[in-house]
């Protein structure tokens, strides 16, 4: 049987032509970074595979931070708590039968987990399991009404999913969600 982290660490060589000033451009980029060019390369092309594609073909938009904060900002928290409930949650499971064709919980939770590791600073998501003990930890840059819609989804998400009720914490920047799982308790 072969190990799927054993492929991710063979390298091929091969050989790319590339402008002048795309070449100018990866130099600068790699060099403000502290790696390398060839680095730098393996991480645009990891994103484009491992989430840009992903994204594009599950329906994601792009909205300019400030757009988005500014929606965020005109609309009530409940409204933000429902849309948390209702659709985040959902797409989140969504997100998972799409990319993984799997949508039980943990499941879940690694593909906010990889879209996160993936994607740009502004949203950022870490799972720790140890022995039936979650901490999920989402930090954003898109202010306390963007916690209210993550920490309602958190909820509802682990409710429905692990059949317990979570402890959240949420701040402008940080919603927090602990919770144990007894795994004979899960229907899955």
């Amino acid at each position: 049987m072969s190990d799927p982290n054993m492929d991710k660490r063979k390298t091929h060589l091969r050989g790319f032509k590339f402008s002048e000033s795309l070449v100018r451009s990866l130099e600068k980029e790699a060099s403000d970074e502290g790696m390398t060019v060839n680095a730098l390369a393996n991480s645009i092309i990891g994103q484009h595979f491992n989430l840009d594609r992903k994204a594009k073909e599950f329906g994601f938009v792009s909205l300019h931070a400030s757009v988005f904060v500014s929606l965020l900002e005109d609309m009530d928290d409940t409204t933000l708590a429902q849309i948390g409930r209702e659709n985040l949650a959902a797409t989140w499971k969504e997100m998972a039968e799409f990319w993984y064709q799997d949508s039980t919980p943990d499941r879940i939770l690694e593909a906010l987990s990889m879209r996160s590791r993936i994607s740009s600073a502004k949203l950022r998501t870490r799972v720790t399991k140890e022995e039936g003990a979650y901490t999920v930890v989402c930090h954003h840059e898109f202010g306390p009404k963007w916690s209210i819609v993550l920490k309602s989804a958190l909820q509802e998400f682990v409710r429905k999913s692990f059949l317990v009720e979570p402890s959240i914490t949420a701040g402008t920047s940080v919603v927090t969600a602990r919770f144990k799982v007894n795994p004979q308790s899960l229907p899955f």
